[in-house]
């Protein structure tokens, strides 16, 4: 019980010397992609600008009531995140980093994140975008074949993205990602391989290369069920990937984690790893605000021997719920419980694992090899077994998949639910 104890507060101590994030929830869009399971309704134009004003309001009382939450967190990241973020009037987009500043400690060397559909951007609102202090960019462009951007539910065009991209340039912006999907309906290896090819002529300094997953809920799902739409064979969706890994490296692009591909900047010592996302993957403190919004954060408190005192929970996904709450002055969330220090050992190695480069033994609180194999006793022989087929790589500071464990990545990951 005393060495669990232990190293119980060696996690926390690793975990806890991490700045947070903050994650902002922007639930409209103005047409609803046929794959996409996000948080997110349609909205129109000109008639339900009244709706978005009204979220935004209770956005910035959540923002207010929840202040305490953090104990006195440093942000270094901002993201906001959607549905469509680029929606917003640069007005509204001001008030809420108005707010966070009135109310929280940032760094000052902070990355501040907009996902962009090109065609709510046009050459005087990137401009005014960049105004604000959004020094980040990402653009959902997803494909650069019009045929499959109609196909997947996308209301702009190949045309309009590379002009928008461009536009971005034009107004200043340094630090520019792109989404691109791949094993989308009717495509095959040489549609992603043009994709990449176009994109990297773009230059920006980060991309996310993902394969389309069918999620329940969504109008491909529905396509799925009836017939209507064939799954990419595992098969050729593998070869996909690993081929537009050879294209992205090939043209100085660092791959971080299993989607996502960075450039470095030499001369300043820099990369262009997404700062905010890479919080996610090594158990970095993060609020998120708005509907349906994750959070997690660190709590002082000590709960009992077998509780963290580290805290997921979740914001209301019903608008009328969630404004309720606000309006009542209460957070729009209810905390079952705390995490566990098996919950944030087994998070921090599953979510650890998408990082190329693994996880590291004293960033998890574990002192070496043979207290992990220790601990997870009951998997060791599966465990070791995936070592000797060249799926993962383990030494004497910790573990990592292979380019052939990122396929089977899941099977791996289960092993520490």
């Amino acid at each position: 019980m005393y060495l669990r104890k232990l190293l119980q507060r060696f996690l926390n101590l690793a975990m806890m010397n991490k700045k947070s994030g903050i994650y902002i929830h922007i639930p409209f869009c103005l047409k609803k992609c046929s794959y996409c399971g996000f948080l997110s309704k349609e909205i129109r134009k000109d008639d339900d600008i009244g709706e978005i004003d009204f979220y935004i309001n209770n956005l910035l009382k959540e923002i207010k009531i929840r202040k305490n939450d953090t104990n006195g967190s440093i942000f270094d990241t901002i993201y906001f995140g959607g549905g469509t973020p680029s929606l917003l009037k640069t007005k509204q987009i001001e008030k809420v980093l108005d707010i966070l500043y009135s109310n929280y400690k940032f760094d000052e060397d902070i990355e501040i994140t907009l996902e962009a559909n090109p065609e709510t951007l046009n050459k005087s609102k990137l401009k005014e975008i960049k105004s604000t202090g959004i020094n980040r960019l990402s653009m959902g462009i997803q494909s650069f074949d019009n045929k499959v951007l109609k196909r997947i539910g996308r209301i702009h065009t190949a045309e309009k993205a590379i002009s928008e991209y461009n536009n971005a340039r034009e107004a200043g912006f340094k630090n520019i990602s792109i989404d691109l999907m791949f094993s989308l309906p009717n495509t095959g290896i040489n549609d992603a391989r043009e994709d990449l090819k176009k994109a990297v002529n773009l230059d920006p300094e980060h991309i996310s290369f993902y394969s389309l997953q069918l999620e329940e809920g969504t109008k491909f799902f529905e396509e799925f069920e009836k017939g209507e739409l064939d799954e990419i064979p595992d098969e050729i969706d593998r070869k996909i990937y690993h081929s537009g890994i050879e294209i992205l490296k090939s043209h100085g692009y660092e791959q971080y984690e299993i989607s996502n591909f960075s450039k470095a900047n030499s001369d300043i010592g820099i990369n262009y790893h997404s700062r905010h996302n890479s919080k996610y993957w090594n158990m970095s403190p993060f609020s998120g605000f708005g509907l349906g919004a994750s959070s997690y954060f660190y709590s002082k408190e000590e709960k009992n021997e077998e509780f963290s005192g580290n805290l997921r929970v979740e914001n209301y996904s019903d608008m009328k719920k969630y404004s309720e709450a606000i309006k009542s002055g209460i957070r729009p969330f209810s905390v079952k419980n705390a995490n566990t220090y098996d919950d944030d050992l087994s998070e921090a190695i599953f979510t650890g694992l998408r990082r190329i480069d693994g996880i590291k033994y004293d960033e998890i609180g574990v002192l070496s090899r043979e207290e992990f194999e220790d601990i997870f006793k009951e998997s060791r022989d599966e465990l070791l077994k995936f070592e000797s087929l060249g799926y993962i790589e383990m030494n004497d500071e910790g573990l990592k998949l292979t380019e052939r464990g990122i396929d089977i990545s899941n099977k791996i990951m289960s092993i520490f639910v």
